[in-house]
């Protein structure tokens, strides 16, 4: 497993991601995607526990599309958020909600991507979102920027692809 370097995405934010997503990591994102593999999801939040900012006070993950979802009966961002918020002590919030469908992204150029998610409420300021994977940084922008950039300290993630 290669470990990755912080990444600023064009809004100012910074991403951290505990992985390059290959091998043995690709291998622990991809088990906890399609199949909802807690054990998976707490050997990643393992390794993203000692990236979480200073100041975070609240962990929010990426919602997985409802009818994935469905589909592989798991929501990565969720299953992190929650092995992390144990490791951690920070709640994990649910501020953020789903599409109800849409195409899948991977492998999509960055303007060809379309992300859209609904605010639940109003979350406290110092959230840290959390994903398994960044490719282009589409999907965290548009989450930052639905729950106002001002409230995220930083997003983790378990790998990234460069």
């Amino acid at each position: 497993m290669v470990p990755a370097r912080p990444r600023v995405l064009d809004s100012g934010m910074t991403v951290v991601s505990a992985m390059v997503h290959r091998g043995a990591a690709r291998r622990l994102v991809l088990r906890v995607k399609y199949r909802g593999c807690r054990e998976s999801a707490e050997v990643l939040a393992a390794m993203m526990a000692p990236l979480l900012p200073a100041g975070a006070r609240a962990l929010a993950p990426i919602p997985r599309i409802y009818l994935r979802r469905l589909k592989y009966h798991s929501d990565p961002a969720v299953l992190l958020a929650d092995a992390l918020s144990r490791r951690s002590g920070l709640p994990a919030l649910r501020p953020l909600g789903p599409r109800l469908w849409g195409a899948a992204n991977a492998g999509r150029r960055r303007s060809a991507r379309a992300v859209r998610f609904r605010r639940r409420g109003s979350p406290p300021p110092g959230l840290v979102l959390v994903d398994d994977v960044i490719t282009t940084g589409v999907t965290l922008e548009t989450a930052a920027s639905t729950l106002g950039f001002s409230r995220i300290r930083a997003a983790v993630t378990a790998t990234t692809s460069v």
